[in-house]
């Protein structure tokens, strides 16, 4: 048996409020160790300017999921999302997601954005690719300059109304 799938069961899905040092979700202002985690996975570099709140997947004390809710006017989207390679596949991501929508909805919010490198991950948690002429999304124009763009990074916009 692979060591994946050895520690598919060492942990069970447990969100927000567990104990510190248990497997799950918890609210984190360790911006360093989210971009830390985010830039080992493959993201680009930004800011934590806007952000209303961010959550991290912990095993024990260690950071293996992140993601953060920014809201700018009244926008609210999805950033920071990443999730360490080996643990990808295990439903980490759609429960970090899940914990920002939740945020979102508390905060007024009837629409979450997404600039998604991985639009299909968010069509499966219930997004779906906004139109070119929807307003209210990001701007993909950093997408347009960046290196990865379309050699091994495929992003959209992507939306999920409530």
């Amino acid at each position: 048996m692979s060591g994946r799938d050895n520690t598919r069961k060492c942990f069970p899905s447990r969100v927000e409020g567990t104990a510190k040092g248990a497997p799950g979700i918890r609210k984190t202002d360790d911006y360093a160790a989210v971009r830390d985690l985010a830039l080992k996975s493959g993201l680009e570099d930004g800011t934590f300017e806007n952000v209303a709140a961010a959550y991290g997947y912990y095993l024990g004390d260690k950071l293996v999921g992140c993601v953060a809710l920014k809201i700018e006017a009244e926008r609210y989207s999805v950033e920071w999302l990443a999730v360490s390679e080996q643990l990808r596949g295990m439903g980490i991501g759609a429960m970090l997601v899940s914990r920002v929508e939740s945020e979102a909805r508390m905060m007024g919010a009837n629409r979450l954005w997404a600039l998604a490198r991985a639009p299909k991950f968010f069509e499966r948690v219930g997004f779906r690719k906004s139109s070119i002429q929807e307003a209210g999304g990001p701007s993909m124009s950093n997408c347009l300059l960046c290196r990865q763009y379309q050699i091994d990074c495929f992003p959209a916009v992507v939306v999920k109304t409530f």
